[in-house]
């Protein structure tokens, strides 16, 4: 089935097939050979693309998934075509930050009131021995940070509210 998978704020259609002995990944670029494959560690894992192997960590919850590869945390959200299309915001920008997946706030690095630009670090989570940096979507001005550094979520809790744009 071809996904939407919005790596890191950019969107990529691709999917992943198999042919008879091997996965292969395909993208507009074209198809690559790939493998994952456990280590051993919880969340560990080593992926193979074409040449490249490389080690990496995953965190997965619902609709994203959070993987740490050389040294930085990128965030892969799914996008399904057909619930894209039948959408009836075409996508708008929502203003709260919600919970990828269960954790531990770790560290607050704004609170409510202050000015923040897009992709500026609000919050850092912990959710299976991974941080993760939580961005603003969008330049604007902190509503609320419901949460204090120690507290524990859920799945899909709200870490912080954006205020309204203004028309």
């Amino acid at each position: 089935m071809q996904r939407i998978f919005q790596i890191d704020g950019a969107e990529i259609e691709c999917w992943l097939g198999h042919d008879g002995s091997r996965f292969v990944l395909h993208t507009p670029e074209g198809a690559l050979p790939c493998s994952l494959e456990p280590t051993g560690v919880p969340g560990g894992y080593v992926l193979r693309a074409g040449d490249a192997v490389r080690g990496l960590r995953l965190a997965a919850g619902p609709d994203t998934t959070f993987v740490h590869l050389n040294g930085r945390p990128h965030e892969i959200g799914r996008i399904d075509p057909a619930q894209r299309l039948a959408s009836s915001d075409g996508g708008a920008a929502d203003d709260r930050i919600l919970a990828p997946m269960p954790g531990v706030v770790v560290l607050i690095a704004v609170k409510p009131g202050d000015a923040v630009r897009e992709g500026q670090t609000l919050l850092v989570i912990e959710s299976m021995k991974l941080e993760t940096s939580l961005t603003a979507p969008r330049d604007g001005v902190v509503a609320e940070m419901p949460f204090a550094t120690g507290d524990s979520f859920g799945l899909k809790a709200v870490l912080a509210q954006l205020a309204p744009e203004e028309e």
